[in-house]
């Protein structure tokens, strides 16, 4: 069974003769240190590995025309600079590390029908000049498709436009331009959608939050079912409207308290499921025996070597996959502290207990 068919099980609860396997990504950082280890130089990883990987259509599904990309300020040690996303953030020059966000564009509803010019989901030039071979491509692609990216959700959109703190206290201080906001952002999105859903082979629909941290969700789950819930429950039903077979929601932190409000909003599967804020894919399992699970491996027992990686997936996989809905990928993005041998004996234990 190819890969792309062997997901389509998977999310299906059934169990393929093959393994589907990917990862949401790689670290800049980590792919140059594999290319010291072995991985071959303009060498895709999943390439290298025999594994798949999964492909957005080319287009522009956020700001158009961007914001103009520049440095404010510059001194040894780091710049603060205008991203193409509005967002003025100091940047560190020594090393990978999280910028410091310091002004977003939105704080206020003059600020918000500003940047609603930049929102025209028909304005001429989002779609790549090679969308007819792409879509055409993705009719027979090796790869998974998926539509969404960091635009596609109610939240961590949000909080990219006004801020975490300003979007907060939004919800009390602005309830009716969070509102306002919501019904903008869901007509955008539907009107977004609708040539990708018409003629792109999708697997999947891929929405983007990151609304925890380690010890919870970042809101209530009264304000969620107060500004989310509704905008969340009208999208799926579009995206399940126009032939979308599951849509999932991406989250790092503790999600669980939102889970509950997430299914009924529709959604079939969330992932990370991040194991350093606590979440456990056997007692999620437990408790949503119908939900699509995809991840919930750590990341870090990768660097620590085989033992802790057998360790690891003996832990967790054999009664995940036995139950089904289960893609088994680690809880983010492959960090640089692990080495290639090590990725490559993790792939291939996770195949070793799938055929057992």
């Amino acid at each position: 069974m190819k890969p792309r068919d062997a997901f389509h099980a998977l999310m299906s609860f059934e169990k393929p003769d093959t393994l589907c396997q990917f990862e949401w990504g790689y670290w800049d950082e980590t792919v140059r240190r594999w290319r010291g280890e072995g991985l071959p130089e303009g060498v895709n990883p999943w390439d290298d590995c025999g594994i798949i990987h999964y492909f957005r259509p080319p287009m522009n599904r956020r700001y158009y025309p961007e914001f103009e990309k520049k440095t404010l300020e510059d001194d040894a040690d780091s710049r603060i600079v205008q991203n193409e996303f509005g967002v003025i953030l100091r940047e560190n020059k020594r090393g990978m590390s999280l910028p410091q966000f310091l002004k977003h564009p939105v704080s206020n509803r003059d600020d918000f029908e500003k940047i609603k010019e930049r929102l025209n989901p028909e304005a001429p030039g989002r779609y790549g000049a090679d969308w007819d071979q792409w879509a055409a491509w993705s009719r027979e692609a090796p790869h998974l498709i998926c539509v969404g990216t960091r635009e596609n959700g109610f939240f961590g959109w949000f909080r990219e436009l006004m801020g975490l703190e300003s979007l907060l206290t939004s919800y009390v201080d602005q309830p009716e331009l969070i509102h306002e906001m919501c019904r903008f952002h869901l007509d955008y999105l539907k009107r977004l959608a609708v040539k990708t859903m018409r003629e792109v082979k999708l697997d999947f629909v891929f929405m983007w939050e990151d609304m925890s941290y380690k010890n919870g969700p970042l809101i209530s789950p009264a304000f969620f079912r107060e500004f989310m819930l509704p905008y969340y429950k009208e999208i799926v039903d579009f995206y399940k409207q126009m032939g979308a077979r599951w849509v999932t929601v991406d989250s790092d932190g503790d999600v669980t308290q939102l889970i509950p409000l997430f299914v009924e909003a529709g959604i079939d599967g969330l992932l990370p499921f991040e194991v350093a804020a606590g979440m456990d894919v056997m007692k999620i399992r437990e408790a949503f025996p119908k939900l699509l699970i995809l991840g919930g491996i750590d990341k870090r027992a990768l660097a620590l070597g085989r033992d802790a990686i057998d360790a690891e997936l003996e832990s967790r996989l054999p009664g995940m996959l036995r139950q089904g809905g289960y893609l088994p990928t680690l809880d983010h993005h492959v960090h640089p502290e692990v080495p290639y041998a090590n990725f490559k004996y993790y792939l291939a234990k996770c195949r070793e207990l799938y055929k057992a």
